[in-house]
């Protein structure tokens, strides 16, 4: 063997040792003003996402370079040598107010190449390759119930939107990644849809829903998935943020397939009054084994009655608001996938606000669910 291939054989030997010996946990180096949005990988370093900032790191984190960007930087993918991030400079979430663009960066240096328009009316969020066709996702309005991908060519000419009947998911979809010939889309959490992944095949034909993360990035080092986590620190500068890879032995873990109650006749609103005495435990909250009745010690049954709500008797109940129950789109969702389920939902709107003008927004949620519960022929009653 020649001394050339010698020193082929060394190098490889070196880098998969590199590669075998990466840690459970991988932080990259430094602090950011803005939260981790995406991360990438092309096997030598990852390329990290934080909003304004790309960075560039070796394979343990060590911080190599790094670029400033316009706001708002989602996530990135990385191919031939070229790194591509999907950025909205409108709004996102809205309709027909998102300002979407592709910018690439020299994968060695970060050095800006060039930026694409496209056209992604609710924001371009994150994004992925497979061959020579790029897909990119990104924001959602309250009602819709729809995903979108939106799959271009190597020009960033629009090939087609492929669509998948998900239900809403918070802030549509946060990250891509394709692996083990399969999409992996990362989701936000909110009330009643929780947080995890959408795999989906090539063709974009089905998708399935799994509950662990990768909201924040998805890929694919030493055989096994590492997810992103996004830690946000208080100090006396300011809000600093970080941003690390954790290791998943068992990615995606386990399959979404919510619990149903059966039962239909009456959607129950209910929250606290200003005298705190209203209803502060009732009903299901979505788990990740699904609905588990919010009582302490209460068996899991359809049919849950409370210590504070005596006077209400039994109400059938298969699930709970949370903080975000102020949305008048979240709640109304509610009440439709209950209705198509044949399903009762009891919804917690908690901490009726002092001020008036919260008090007004709060009326006009009620006032939605109370126009759609009508129109489904199901009774509205509020304490």
């Amino acid at each position: 063997m020649t001394k050339s291939a010698l020193s082929i054989v060394a190098l490889c030997a070196s880098m998969s040792a590199a590669i075998a010996a990466l840690p459970d946990r991988i932080c990259c180096e430094g602090e950011y003003d803005r939260h981790l949005q995406g991360v990438a990988t092309d096997g030598n370093s990852i390329y990290w996402s934080f909003t304004t900032v790309i960075v560039k790191t070796d394979l343990a984190g060590k911080l190599l370079s790094r670029v400033d960007a316009p706001r708002h930087q989602g996530d990135l993918c990385v191919k031939d040598g070229v790194v591509y991030v999907a950025v909205n400079r409108g709004t996102f979430n809205q309709e027909n107010a998102g300002v979407s663009e592709i910018s690439s960066y020299d994968a060695k240096t970060l050095e800006h190449l060039k930026t694409w328009k496209i056209d992604m009316p609710h924001g371009a969020g994150g994004m992925t390759f497979v061959g020579d066709r790029f897909y990119v996702v990104g924001g959602l309005p309250a009602t819709h119930e729809r995903n979108y991908v939106y799959e271009y060519d190597s020009d960033f000419a629009l090939v087609k939107r492929h669509e998948l009947a998900t239900g809403f998911t918070l802030m549509g979809i946060q990250t891509a990644a394709f692996e083990d010939g399969r999409f992996l889309f990362g989701i936000y959490g909110c009330t009643g849809c929780p947080k995890g992944v959408i795999t989906a095949p090539k063709d974009l034909s089905s998708f399935e829903r799994w509950l662990d993360g990768g909201d924040v990035g998805i890929v694919k080092l030493d055989g096994d998935y590492f997810t992103g986590r996004a830690k946000k620190i208080e100090g006396d500068k300011g809000t600093i943020n970080r941003g690390c890879l954790v290791r998943e032995r068992n990615y995606p873990g386990k399959r979404y397939n919510p619990a149903a109650c059966g039962g239909r006749g009456r959607l129950v609103v209910f929250f606290e009054g200003r005298d705190k005495t209203g209803w502060r435990d009732a009903g299901y909250s979505l788990k990740p084994n699904g609905y588990e009745p919010l009582c302490s010690g209460m068996p899991d049954s359809p049919f849950v009655k409370c210590k504070d709500a005596d006077s209400l008797g039994e109400i059938p109940a298969v699930g709970i608001g949370g903080t975000r129950s102020y949305s008048a789109p979240d709640i109304v969702r509610a009440l439709r996938r209950a209705a198509e389920l044949d399903e009762v939902i009891a919804l917690h709107v908690p901490g009726v606000p002092e001020d008036v003008v919260n008090d007004v927004v709060l009326d006009t949620v009620l006032s939605a669910v109370a126009a759609e519960a009508k129109r489904l022929k199901m009774e509205v009653r509020g304490l």
